[in-house]
C-alpha cells in the first residue's frame, strides 16, 4: 500500500521533491503552501503517512508542531531556526513523533562534513593558519549564513582552540571564525573552508550543480523514516540511506 505523503512549502525545492515522488510512484497526499491551505486541507492532513517540509525559517517551527501535534512523521530541510533546535526536539520527543532535520541532505555536502572535520584536526597544529568560511547562494534565500555554513563552522570549532565562536563577516573579529555569506543570481550552494597563512593557503569546497541531489536525499531519508521511527539528525544517518 503507498504511504500518504504532504509535501510542505512548494518553492523550488517542494516542487523538486514532487517530481522525484512521482518518477518514484509514490502517493502525493496533500501539497501545502500556505495559511489557507492549512485551514482548508487540515482533516485531509491528518490522514498524511509522512511529511516533507521546505518553508522559510519564520514559519517552519509552525509548521513542525502542526505535524507534531498530529503525529504525523516529518522531514524538514528548512534551516535559519536552528536557534530553537532544543525547543523543536523537545516538542517531538514529547509527542513521541518521527523527525529528521538537516542543514544539507547532499550526499555531497554530508561527505564536505566529513573532511572538514579531519581538516580542522589536522590544521590545528599549524595556528599560522586562519580560517575562513565563504557560502554563495540564490539572491532570495532568507537566512544567512546558511545551515550548511553554520554546520560547517560547529564542526571545526572544536578542533580549533583558539577560536571561541563563529560570526557573520565582515567584520574580523578577534578569536572568531568569520563565514561570509554570498546572494548571487540563481546560485545553487557553494561552500567553502579555507586555511590561509602569509605562505600559502589550503581550501576545500562543495559546489552544487543542481537542486537534485538535496532532493534525492530528503526523499531517501522520507522513505527511510517510516522504516525507522525516531529523532534524527541527517548527518548521523546518511550512511544508512541507500
Amino acid at each position: 500500500m503507498k504511504k500518504k505523503v504532504t509535501i510542505i512549502g512548494y518553492g523550488k525545492m517542494g516542487k523538486g521533491v514532487e517530481v522525484e515522488l512521482k518518477r518514484l510512484g509514490a502517493d502525493i497526499h496533500l501539497i501545502i503552501d500556505n495559511e489557507d491551505d492549512w485551514a482548508l486541507n487540515w482533516g485531509k492532513f491528518l490522514e498524511s503517512d509522512i511529511a516533507i517540509e521546505f518553508t522559510t525559517p519564520d514559519t517552519a517551527i509552525q509548521n513542525f508542531k502542526r505535524c507534531f501535534d498530529a503525529g504525523v512523521p516529518l522531514i524538514t530541510g528548512t534551516t535559519g531556526w536552528y536557534d530553537r533546535l532544543d525547543e523543536v526536539l523537545e516538542m517531538a520527543k514529547k509527542q513521541n513523533t518521527s523527525f529528521i532535520y538537516g542543514s544539507n541532505f547532499s550526499i555531497g555536502a554530508q561527505l564536505m562534513f566529513q573532511l572538514t572535520s579531519c581538516f580542522g584536526k589536522l590544521m590545528s597544529q599549524y595556528e599560522e593558519y586562519n580560517c575562513e568560511i565563504h557560502e554563495t547562494h540564490h539572491t532570495t534565500k532568507l537566512d544567512a549564513p546558511s545551515g550548511t555554513a553554520v554546520s560547517l563552522a560547529q564542526i571545526l570549532l572544536p578542533e580549533l582552540n583558539r577560536l571561541q565562536e563563529w560570526h557573520l563577516a565582515p567584520p574580523l573579529i578577534d578569536n572568531s571564525l568569520p563565514i561570509y555569506s554570498h546572494r548571487v543570481g540563481e546560485a545553487i550552494g557553494e561552500h567553502t573552508v579555507t586555511f590561509s597563512s602569509s605562505v600559502d593557503s589550503l581550501t576545500i569546497t562543495h559546489q552544487a550543480h543542481n537542486r537534485s541531489g538535496l532532493v534525492q536525499g530528503a526523499v531517501k531519508a522520507l522513505f527511510w523514516l517510516l522504516d525507522h521511527p525516531g529523532i534524527y539528525n541527517f548527518s548521523d544517518i546518511f550512511m544508512s540511506i541507500k
